[in-house]
């Protein structure tokens, strides 16, 4: 077991706050620096599964989540003629769609009375391999370890040279909120195809539902805010009615990214979240891979004697698990915007035959849990 450690994290997004909370349930002096003078979340909803909902429930703030969220019970892909290619049953799994907002506050509780600190307006330039820190404004934090979970353009990973490459992919999404009708199944994540672009729509609260628009960037409507609804209602007539009811003050559109790095850490620096894996959010997985990695860090780091066996146990881990399903969350979306016009038919069959074969599809759903259950083989 490690000694009790003085951990620095820079940045108190998701991945931030669950290292925190961890970290500090486990009796380390943890300091989280986030550069905003508000400690918030952007963002609308997000799916919690199988490897984030362990995390949450070992971190003891599972029930106070999903007392305010949706469990869900069935998970469909339509194609753009309306034609259902699958359904996924979720009955016998937990799954859970949540307002982003209530799980970074639920976290940054947690963090705080484990006795976390949570410093804003803190910005973070730079860290050395020797548990440095540096700040933007002056000043130097000495740690046993540093923790860079401040997202894709991390300070932290590119200070230490972990950085193998930051793209901007062609694609990104309008993700919002609306408010939740009568008419709104309970229970049913579902998304739409159409040519090249895909529509998502899912209670996600007892108020609000869930709703993602996601396009290529060379098509001008899919970035645009406020959401232009005569292009989306075009793309996807059968949602209409959903597409009708966006405010018209809420939604940003962000470029998807895609980092691959050199490695999870460098002496006494580690990386969490996107910093280490960004990755377009095609499986859902961007939020619970980075949930279930900071925990993973926390627990290793009581496994082992000392720091460096811990850190080279964590990524052997849970790197490999990590990128794969960065890789095919990469890949799905590249079907979705790329696929030639003359042959949506048979981009139908694909998708159709791969979530129904065996092999595929117990590969399938062990991305979709984040790397639990079955295995990635058959992919």
């Amino acid at each position: 077991m490690t000694a009790r450690m003085r951990i620095e994290i820079a940045g108190g997004g998701i991945a931030g706050l669950t290292a925190a909370t961890a970290l500090a349930q486990r009796g380390h002096s943890v300091r989280v620096h986030e550069s905003s003078d508000e400690l918030r979340e952007i963002g609308a909803g997000l799916y919690l599964k199988r490897n984030s909902l362990e995390v949450l429930k070992q971190l003891g703030i599972f029930g106070e989540l999903v007392s305010y969220a949706e469990r869900l019970a069935f998970g469909e892909i339509r194609d753009e003629r309306n034609r259902l290619l699958l359904r996924r049953t979720l009955d016998r799994e937990e799954a859970y769609t949540v307002l982003r907002g209530r799980l970074h506050e639920l976290l940054a509780s947690a963090a705080r009375a484990a006795g976390a600190e949570i410093v804003l307006s803190s910005k973070v330039g730079s860290a050395t391999p020797d548990g440095e820190m540096t700040f933007a404004r002056g000043g130097r934090a000495k740690a046993d370890l540093v923790i860079g979970a401040d997202g894709v353009n991390s300070a932290i990973r590119d200070s230490v040279g972990l950085t193998k490459a930051n793209e901007k992919l062609p694609d990104g999404a309008i993700r919002l909120l609306i408010p939740r009708i009568e008419a709104d199944r309970v229970g049913l994540s579902t998304e739409y195809w159409s040519i090249a672009c895909r529509a998502g729509v899912v209670p996600c609260s007892p108020d609000h539902v869930y709703v993602f628009l996601i396009g290529p960037q060379w098509d001008s409507p899919v970035s645009q805010v406020p959401v232009d609804k005569a292009y989306w209602r075009r793309q996807f007539p059968q949602i209409s009615g959903v597409i009708d009811r966006i405010p018209p003050d809420v939604g940003r559109f962000s470029r998807h990214a895609y980092v691959t790095v050199t490695g999870w850490s460098r002496g006494r620096v580690a990386i969490l979240g996107d910093a280490a894996h960004a990755q377009p959010p095609n499986l859902g997985q961007g939020a619970g891979m980075s949930m279930a990695n900071a925990a993973s860090l926390a627990e290793l780091l009581d496994v082992h004697d000392d720091l460096p066996a811990a850190l080279a146990a964590w990524e052997a881990s849970r790197r490999p698990v990590s990128e794969a399903v960065q890789r095919w969350s990469y890949r799905y979306g590249v079907v979705g915007y790329r696929w030639p016009r003359a042959f949506l038919g048979l981009r139908s069959a694909t998708i159709r035959a791969l979530g129904t074969i065996g092999p595929t599809s117990r590969g399938w759903g062990w991305l979709w849990r984040g790397g639990m259950n079955a295995s990635l083989t058959a992919l």
